[in-house]
């Protein structure tokens, strides 16, 4: 039975509660065995510990002066130092998320040491081994670099294919809850894995508050501003969604300071740390470099701090500006564990962009981030289905890890035609649901099911692996496995050879839809020559994949 979003969360809040209690009392107020059963607490789930400070503190967003963490020792003595987060009054909690199946203890920390409430409490629990449908539930959420560093894993090492949507502006009231549960459903269903945002902007009618201002005041609407992202990060979480989080656009960093920002940022690890998220810091973090050169180095610091402050260690990125005009800053930095770019919008990207980064000589896994939103149009250049099929399978052949879709109306979130924003400036105004309805995003499902259909993680981009020079893209596995794609076209391609192909080679064969995930089998072997194999005409002008495998 699936339950909704919310409904595993204040379960689980209800089952550590009434454990928390009962182990107060056990030990008098003095030590805590918290003992809890393994069906209660699994590996890879996030759990919640509530304690109560003796007195309220006037700042608890200050991690300096009110600091305060729980270290958990697990098998084979694992360590995680996990921030704990203020909840109102003299409320404090630890969300935790065991990376192993066995005991964990756990001792609280807290800068003033005289309050036992908070300062030296200890417990037990017990972490079952993982269970659920999805894979996140399964292999872990906190996403890690390959041993190759050329794609990304879960926490476990099973490789992670990234198939995102664009939802910048959740959470936010462009993206109220309910909605965002219809789009989280909608794309679990259609095979996506991660959605990117960096909404975290006003939420009620009633009020302004967005993240920025919600680390300053310990008061009743900034607690019901937190409670209410709460929703988002449990259900994506639930659902085996991983969300790419950040803040804003970088240049909305520059009116803060250093230190507001690790304010921010502190809490926000603290309370959505142990869900199934990666971290993209901000949005175009390097925009307009010749006005805000000297504000780079605090967003490059910030990523530092980020990766420091984070238990889990999860991948961390910083999303670009647009490829032709990315400066790289980021790229060399020790925190910054996969390259995001941007492709931009209205043009198609070459293959040769891709392959010059997948050559670079320490590599780093890369990914196409934003790349033709569906929907976008202008004079010269219609962004529909097949431009998104195009421009997600171009930068996967030529290295990228993954893709991230966008359509227009979806990404900004658009409830009301009437009140578009700037989604008003790419051509004709869609709504989110419209949006998030378009053909091309629900054609990428296919997209995921074909490089799942062979070991995607194992195949390297092969450039020039077609002769005549034509604008084929190939990825193999040492001549194992090639994957051939064919873009659109007006004229079929005839009498060209796939090279590289050991002499007398052997290969079944199948054609794959990227339309309909249709797949049409070969009679017949392919056999190569001294010259390559000859590779067969498509079965029509549209964009095909081409996928053979060595015979024994």
């Amino acid at each position: 039975m699936k339950r909704d979003c919310t409904q595993s969360s204040a379960l689980m809040r209800i089952i550590l509660r009434s454990f928390f209690v009962v182990a107060i009392l056990a030990a008098f107020g003095l030590v805590e065995v918290l003992a809890l059963d393994a069906t209660a607490v699994r590996q890879w789930q996030p759990m919640e510990l509530e304690f109560v400070a003796k007195t309220e503190v006037a700042d608890p967003f200050d991690f300096e002066k009110a600091g305060f963490s729980a270290l958990f020792t697990g098998p084979d003595n694992e360590r995680l130092d996990v921030p704990g987060f203020w909840d109102g009054g003299r409320t404090w909690k630890i969300r935790f998320t065991p990376t192993r199946a066995g005991e964990w203890s756990y001792v609280t920390r807290f800068t003033d040491v005289n309050d036992d409430g908070l300062h030296g409490r200890r417990g037990v629990l017990r972490a079952g081994a993982p269970d659920g449908s999805n894979a996140v539930r399964q292999h872990g959420g906190f996403l890690r670099v390959s041993a190759n560093r050329r794609h990304l894993t879960f926490s476990d090492g099973t490789p992670f294919f990234w198939l995102g949507d664009t939802w910048w502006a959740a959470p936010s009231a462009n993206v109220p809850f309910d909605v965002f549960k219809r789009q989280v459903d909608a794309r679990v269903a259609q095979g996506y894995t991660v959605f990117q945002a960096h909404g975290h902007r006003a939420l009620f009618a009633d009020s302004a508050l967005g993240a920025f201002e919600a680390t300053r005041k310990a008061d009743a609407e900034t607690l019901r501003y937190w409670r209410e992202v709460d929703k988002y990060f449990a259900c994506a979480d639930a659902k085996g969604l991983i969300g790419a989080m950040g803040f804003a656009r970088g240049d909305m960093f520059d009116p803060f300071s250093l230190a507001e920002l690790k304010r921010l940022w502190r809490y926000y690890i603290a309370r959505y740390g142990a869900y199934a998220v990666t971290f993209l810091m901000t949005q175009e973090y390097n925009i307009y470099p010749d006005k805000r050169e000297a504000h780079l180095p605090k967003l490059l610091a910030l990523g530092r701090f980020i990766k420091e402050t984070d238990p889990w260690k999860r991948a961390l990125t910083a999303h670009p500006w647009v490829h032709s005009r990315d400066l790289r800053q980021a790229w060399d930095e020790p925190w910054y564990d996969f390259i995001m770019l941007q492709a931009g919008h209205r043009r198609f990207a070459p293959a040769k962009a891709y392959y010059e980064i997948w050559q670079r000589p320490t590599p780093k896994p890369f990914l196409e981030s934003e790349a033709n939103y569906e929907g976008f149009v202008s004079t010269n250049f219609n962004c529909n289905a097949s431009a998104i099929r195009r421009s997600a399978y171009t930068a996967i052949q030529a290295g990228s890890f993954g893709f991230t879709y966008g359509a227009q109306g979806l990404y900004g979130g658009v409830l009301d035609r009437k009140r578009p924003g700037p989604t008003a400036n790419w051509g004709p105004v869609l709504t989110w649901d419209e949006g998030l309805k378009l053909p091309g995003g629900a054609q990428l499902q296919h997209l995921r099911a074909c490089y799942e259909s062979v070991e995607w993680w194992k195949l390297e981009p092969v450039p020039s692996a077609v002769e005549p020079a034509v604008d084929i893209l190939v990825k193999a596995d040492d001549a194992r496995t090639f994957l051939v794609y064919f873009p659109p076209r007006k004229k079929a391609v005839t009498a060209a050879r796939l090279v590289r192909v050991p002499d007398g080679a052997s290969y079944d064969g199948e054609w794959f839809d990227p339309r309909t995930g249709r797949r049409i089998k070969f009679d017949a072997p392919l056999a190569a020559h001294p010259d390559g194999l000859p590779l067969p005409t498509t079965p029509d002008l549209q964009d095909w994949m081409l996928i053979l495998k060595r015979k024994p």
